[in-house]
């Protein structure tokens, strides 16, 4: 790298006094000349990358190293079945509040609602507007005549089920 940075600067700054060209001047005539560049650090150092071909090597298998890993694995599991089975309960304790909860409101809503109904069935029951509604649908009261009594003597065999008593 420095010796391109040397050679391109070398034709466009004007040459200097020798003697700032660096440590490693003296090996290298073409760099005797004024106003080069001094060398990069290390750059006498050269490095060779072999290429390594490991695809026919085979791993020794770690027997030991095997079974540490498993039972590391099983730990872990057990440790978070652990951790899950305590915070189980705890959750499903929240989840239950807010379940009873939402169903006090509706207890609640359901019970405002009941009442609100109630005051409405008390109020269209009341005599007055019962009255004009039969009056505006044209029902009558029956005549004494025309009403039918069914049980006359008033024995609860018929509710009961049962035959009736023999008199003797």
């Amino acid at each position: 790298m420095a010796t391109f940075v040397n050679d391109f600067f070398s034709r466009m700054l004007p040459r200097t006094a020798a003697g700032t060209r660096g440590a490693f001047a003296e090996r290298d005539e073409k760099r005797q000349e004024p106003g080069m560049l001094r060398e990069m650090p290390n750059e006498q150092i050269h490095l060779f990358r072999k290429k390594i071909d490991n695809t026919l090597v085979l791993r020794t298998e770690d027997k030991a190293a095997t079974a540490t890993c498993w039972k590391t694995i099983g730990m872990a599991c057990v440790a978070a079945v652990v951790a899950v089975g305590m915070i189980v309960p705890t959750a499903y304790g929240k989840l239950a509040g807010y379940q009873i909860e939402r169903s006090r409101d509706e207890q609640a809503r359901l019970e405002k609602e009941l009442a609100q109904l109630e005051a409405i069935e008390d109020q269209l029951l009341s005599p007055g507007v019962l009255a004009r509604e039969a009056e505006s649908r044209n029902f009558t009261e029956p005549s004494p005549e025309a009403l039918v009594v069914l049980n006359v003597d008033r024995s609860t065999a018929l509710a009961m089920n049962q035959a009736p008593a023999s008199k003797k």
